[in-house]
C-alpha cells in the first residue's frame, strides 16, 4: 500500500505545472539547484524579459516618465518613503493597503534603494502586458512567461506583524496524534465559467465521494451552471444540484492546526489564491497543490513530492495519493517538514523582505530607476511631465497598528496624504523646470 500511493504521489510531482514551465524556461538542469537560487534566477529572467535595458541615461529617464505617466498603477519609493498618485487604481480596496503596508514596513526596518514601478493590483498579471516596465505581479495567471516581475501578494500586511500572527497560531496546533487527517479546504464557489471556479466545484465532489478522505467544504456555493460550463463530469452537475453535503462553516486562519493535511485551490477568478496559501504554509502540515499553471514568486523554490503534494481533477489519482501519505509515515513527514520549510525560507517575514529587496535592485539594475531619480538632471527629465499636485505620500494610518484586519476587504492601514511643502519628491517635482 505504502509503494503504490508514493508511486502515484510522485507521479503527480512530475506533472506539476509550474515545474514543468520553468524546466522549459530554464534546462533541466534548474530544478537540481538551490530552492533560493532558483527564485532568484527566474526572477533574473522575469526581469530581463519585461523590456531590454536603457541604452543611455537619457533613455532610461525616459523609461522612468513612461512609468510615471500610467499614475493610476505608479509606485515610487524615493529617499525611503513610498508614493503613489491620487488616481492610482484601487485606492479604497484593501488589497493595496496591505500592500503598501508590507513595504512601509520594510522600508522602516532598513532603507531600499530609490525605485520607480508600475503594478497588477489583480491576481492574472495580465495588466502588465499594457502596462510600461517594470511591472510588478502578485500572481500570472497564466504561468512564468506571462510578461511582469512577481512579488509577494498583500495580505502579510505589516512583515513584523505577520510574524506574530503566525507563532500565535502555532502556539494553537494541537499535537499530531489529535489533528484531523483529511484534506482541509474552505472558501467560495460563485457562477462564473472560469478555471477557478471549476476546479472549486471538481474537488467538492471528492469530498461528496470519500468525505473520510477530503474536508474541502464550500462557506457558500453559486455553481456555475453545467448547461453553459464546459468540463463538467456527471459528479459535478449532481453537486451543482445538490450542494448541501459539501456545505461548511467557517474556520479563521488560527484554527487551521486543527487539520494534517490542506489543499489549496485556485481563485474564484482563476487566478492564484494567495490569502490561503499564505496561511497553509504556517501550519505544520502536509500542503496539496491543485494542479494549476498559475503561480506566485516563491514557486521556482518548491518542488513537487518534498515541499509539496498536488492534486487535480482525477478523483481516483487524487484519493490514492492521498492514501499513500497516510500510510506512510515517513513520506508524510517529509512534507511536513518541506512545507515548514517553505514558510521559514518564503513565507517568514525575513523571506518577504529578503525577496522585496532583490526584486528592487535587480530592477534597478536593469531599468536604472536609482540612478535617475538620484541625479538632478535626469530626475527633472524623468519628472517634466507628472502633475505634482498629483503625488501622495502613503503612511500608516496608525504608527502603532494594528495594521491588518482579520476581515478580508476591510482592512485600511494606510494613509494617502498631499505631501508637505518641504517633502523632498514634492520639493523634486516642483523645481523639474528650474
Amino acid at each position: 500500500m505504502r509503494t503504490r500511493g508514493l508511486v502515484v504521489l510522485v507521479a503527480h510531482a512530475r506533472a506539476w505545472a509550474p515545474e514543468a514551465e520553468l524546466a522549459a524556461l530554464h534546462g533541466a538542469s534548474f530544478a537540481a539547484a538551490e530552492p533560493w537560487e532558483r527564485v532568484k534566477r527566474e526572477l533574473r529572467r522575469s526581469i530581463a524579459a519585461s523590456g531590454p535595458r536603457p541604452a543611455s541615461a537619457a533613455s532610461a529617464a525616459a523609461g522612468v516618465a513612461a512609468v510615471l505617466a500610467a499614475s493610476p498603477h505608479a509606485l515610487i519609493i524615493f529617499q525611503n518613503a513610498l508614493y503613489v498618485f491620487d488616481d492610482h487604481h484601487d485606492a479604497k480596496k484593501h488589497k493595496p493597503h496591505y500592500l503598501f503596508s508590507t513595504l512601509l514596513s520594510i522600508l522602516a526596518r532598513a532603507p531600499l534603494p530609490d525605485v520607480v514601478a508600475a503594478w497588477d493590483a489583480g491576481a492574472t498579471g495580465q495588466r502588465c502586458d499594457k502596462l510600461p516596465a517594470p511591472c510588478l505581479a502578485i500572481a500570472k495567471q497564466a504561468g512564468f512567461a506571462v510578461r511582469g516581475v512577481l512579488v509577494p501578494n498583500p495580505y502579510f500586511a505589516h512583515v513584523g506583524e505577520w510574524e506574530t500572527r503566525c507563532a500565535a497560531w502555532q502556539e494553537k496546533i494541537p499535537a499530531w496524534p489529535a489533528r484531523d487527517s483529511r484534506v482541509f479546504w474552505r472558501g467560495s464557489v460563485k457562477p462564473g465559467c472560469n478555471p477557478g471556479n471549476v476546479a472549486r466545484l471538481t474537488a467538492l465532489t471528492f469530498t461528496a465521494a470519500r468525505d473520510d478522505l477530503f474536508d474541502v467544504r464550500a462557506t457558500s456555493l453559486d455553481a456555475p451552471d453545467p448547461r453553459t460550463c464546459a468540463g463538467f463530469t456527471a459528479a459535478m452537475r449532481a453537486l451543482a444540484a445538490h450542494s448541501g453535503a459539501v456545505r461548511g462553516e467557517f474556520v479563521n486562519a488560527s484554527d487551521f492546526g486543527r487539520w494534517r493535511q490542506y489543499l489549496n485551490l485556485p481563485g474564484t477568478m482563476g487566478g492564484s489564491y494567495s490569502r490561503n496559501l499564505n496561511w497553509l504554509w504556517p501550519m505544520r502540515g502536509v500542503v496539496h497543490l491543485w494542479d494549476s499553471p498559475a503561480v506566485e514568486w516563491y514557486y521556482p523554490g518548491l518542488k513537487s513530492g518534498a515541499t509539496h503534494g498536488v492534486v487535480g481533477r482525477d478523483f481516483n489519482a487524487a484519493v490514492a495519493a492521498l492514501d499513500g501519505v497516510r500510510a506512510d509515515a515517513a513520506l508524510e513527514d517529509r512534507l511536513r517538514r518541506g512545507a515548514d520549510a517553505t514558510f521559514r525560507a518564503f513565507g517568514s517575514g525575513g523571506g518577504l523582505e529578503r525577496y522585496w529587496r532583490l526584486a528592487v535592485e535587480g530592477v534597478n539594475e536593469r531599468f536604472r530607476a536609482a540612478d535617475i531619480l538620484g541625479n538632478d538632471r535626469l530626475r527633472a527629465v524623468a519628472l517634466r511631465r507628472v502633475r505634482c499636485a498629483g503625488l501622495r505620500r502613503v503612511r500608516w494610518v496608525d504608527p502603532a497598528g494594528p495594521f491588518y484586519d482579520d476581515t478580508p476587504g476591510s482592512g485600511h492601514p494606510v494613509a494617502y496624504e498631499t505631501p508637505g511643502p518641504s517633502d523632498p519628491l514634492l520639493v523634486a517635482c516642483l523645481n523639474k523646470n528650474v
